[in-house]
């Protein structure tokens, strides 16, 4: 048996970042991602690994307004007891050229230049919270993720990202085309909401020990679109991640390839682009992936985007 290796990255501009005031005050974070997006497409590629680059939709769009009133007014609205702003409130109304933060769509072709799927991650980076978000919104940020993807001349989207990995609505998925998603860490539910919760410092233990991640194997449903399992982030070096040493990160894509192998099952891991902000983040980026490339050498693992895993489910179902 060999492993199968799945990378998909979260492209979201300001979209996945502004409801944390700090972010939209002081845009490093999102400027770092998109600065490294073209260089991640590259290296990613030059070891032999296609990944899944799932955009917030939002980003393919040429342009949008200008407003008069409420921004994109036609489309429902996401409401959260967390966040007390219309999730539309900062849509510049403008292009790639006046807001690239908002709109990203020559960063689509730095992807697809080399081999790389491009799937969705909502279009305004709805979380799809089912106990406070109703199924419109869902149906909403489905369709109109497809429609801006057609709309920037490309095929049909098959495979969905939810924000924050919050699974939600995934039953209305196949009649917008949807073939997969990727599931929550685990197959665990996610939190939704602004960064924090308990969980967050046993994570990042489990990364600063190199613990063995978990694996998983793809799961169709009734409906025909595929589960396609997810087993841990890669971390930034932003805060205190950047105490996670370079050995333990790439340890543990070894230890997961290892039991992914014994399993016959899938090693997912996932990742932003504003995680590769400077240069060491790019070496841990490397060390990783040549940990991968070597695996895929020896014909030993086989790397695949999600929609790749998807087609291989489906054919096997």
């Amino acid at each position: 048996m060999s492993a199968r290796f799945v990378l998909s990255l979260d492209v979201e501009g300001l979209w996945g970042l502004f409801f944390v005031r700090s972010y939209v005050e002081r845009p490093d974070a999102a400027l770092a991602g998109r600065a490294a997006l073209p260089r991640l497409a590259r290296e990613i590629a030059e070891r032999g690994v296609r990944a899944t680059f799932a955009f917030v939709g939002h980003l393919l769009l040429d342009r949008c307004g200008p407003w008069d009133g409420l921004a994109h007014p036609e489309l429902p609205r996401p409401a959260y007891p967390w966040y007390d702003r219309d999730w539309y409130d900062d849509d510049p109304g403008g292009d790639e050229s006046s807001a690239p933060l908002w709109y990203a769509r020559s960063q689509v072709a730095a992807c697809r230049a080399h081999g790389h799927e491009i799937g969705a991650h909502g279009f305004a980076h709805a979380i799809l919270d089912t106990t406070c978000v109703p199924r419109e919104v869902a149906v909403a940020e489905f369709a109109q993720a497809q429609r801006a993807a057609a709309d920037a001349d490309l095929p049909p989207l098959r495979s969905f990202v939810f924000p924050q990995n919050v699974v939600g609505h995934e039953d209305a998925l196949a009649a917008a085309g949807f073939t997969c998603y990727r599931d929550a860490d685990l197959g665990r539910p996610a939190r939704a909401g602004p960064p924090g919760g308990m969980g967050r410092a046993a994570r990042l233990a489990a990364h600063a020990v190199a613990a063995a991640p978990w694996v998983g194997t793809p799961r169709v449903r009734d409906d025909g679109v595929v589960v396609v399992p997810s087993s841990f982030p890669l971390l930034g070096r932003e805060g205190v991640r950047r105490l996670v040493p370079r050995a333990a990160r790439a340890a543990r894509i070894e230890k997961g390839l290892e039991r992914a192998a014994r399993e016959d099952a899938v090693l997912h891991v996932w990742s932003h682009p504003h995680a590769f902000a400077d240069e060491a983040a790019f070496d841990d980026l490397r060390e990783a992936l040549d940990r991968v490339a070597a695996w895929c050498a020896r014909g030993d693992a086989r790397a695949l985007t999600m929609g790749a895993l998807a087609e291989e489910a489906r054919r096997g179902a």
